[in-house]
């Protein structure tokens, strides 16, 4: 596929923010990538071809039309990079959120089950972009985000992009306990057991993050709704096993009313 018609496959978030805020979520179609990583696999740690990675990512950067992407060595903590044009050129930095000021630069996460989460500020002066495990969430990275923001949480407006749904995301005790107990009763519906089998639940992954932004004092969230295990334009570790990672990215466009990917 030609990098010309990539954006046929791209999804851009529906939400109340200036022209000049971009997002994007990429899917599995339109790039190099061979199975079981097919096609359009982002990420370098998951066992693909690095030759193919690299021209999954500038294809990308073409069809978005951003120079440089700040791409991140995540590890599901709560370490938060300020992003600039001078991190951007000098590789990955462990952490799994960044935020910038700067324009054309974009700022991306790598998600196959987890919920990317993009932040943008009411005046576009801002964006942010947050990989939401249910590790990460749980020790804090939203909260961590929001303080690292020169901005009120009540100036700001959250997408939140494809992730695995309360439907879909069986859990087991180790994630019960790390939740606190209201977030219990409205994030976990537990299911029956088999018999001699430890107890699950089902967890909404979304719905905890919508709670953290909420209680942190965001108030315009909107989610993608978009379930990664139901929809299979998307890599799903859970779904498939080894599989590729899909880029949620976010950007402040140098001009007010760029045309849209």
């Amino acid at each position: 596929m030609p990098a010309a018609s990539l954006g046929s496959t791209l999804i851009e978030p529906d939400w109340p923010v200036p022209s000049r805020v971009r997002g994007l979520v990429t899917t599995r179609a339109g790039g190099f990538s061979e199975p079981p990583y097919a096609s359009f696999n982002l990420a370098l740690h998951v066992g693909d071809a690095a030759a193919r990675v690299r021209e999954n990512r500038r294809r990308l950067l073409s069809a978005a039309g951003v120079d440089k992407v700040q791409w991140l060595d995540q590890e599901h903590g709560r370490r938060v990079l300020a992003a600039s044009s001078l991190t951007g050129a000098s590789g990955p930095f462990t952490a799994d959120a960044s935020w910038t000021a700067e324009r054309d630069l974009g700022l991306a996460v790598l998600v196959a089950d987890c919920v990317p989460l993009l932040l943008a500020n009411v005046d576009a002066s801002l964006v942010a972009v947050v990989h939401c495990g249910w590790r990460g969430t749980v020790a804090g990275v939203v909260e961590a985000t929001l303080d690292a923001l020169p901005e009120s949480p009540s100036r700001l407006v959250a997408w939140l992009g494809p992730g695995v749904c309360g439907d879909c995301y069986e859990v087991g005790s180790d994630v019960r306990d790390a939740l606190g107990a209201d977030e219990r009763k409205e994030i976990l519906v537990q299911q029956r057991a088999a018999c001699g089998h430890a107890p699950k639940w089902r967890m909404d992954l979304p719905a905890l993050v919508t709670a953290r932004l909420r209680r942190s004092g965001v108030e315009r969230i909107v989610p993608s709704a978009l379930c990664t295990i139901c929809d299979s334009r998307f890599y799903s570790y859970r779904r498939d096993g080894p599989t590729g990672r899909f880029a949620a990215l976010i950007w402040l466009a140098r001009e007010e009313g760029q045309a849209r990917v």
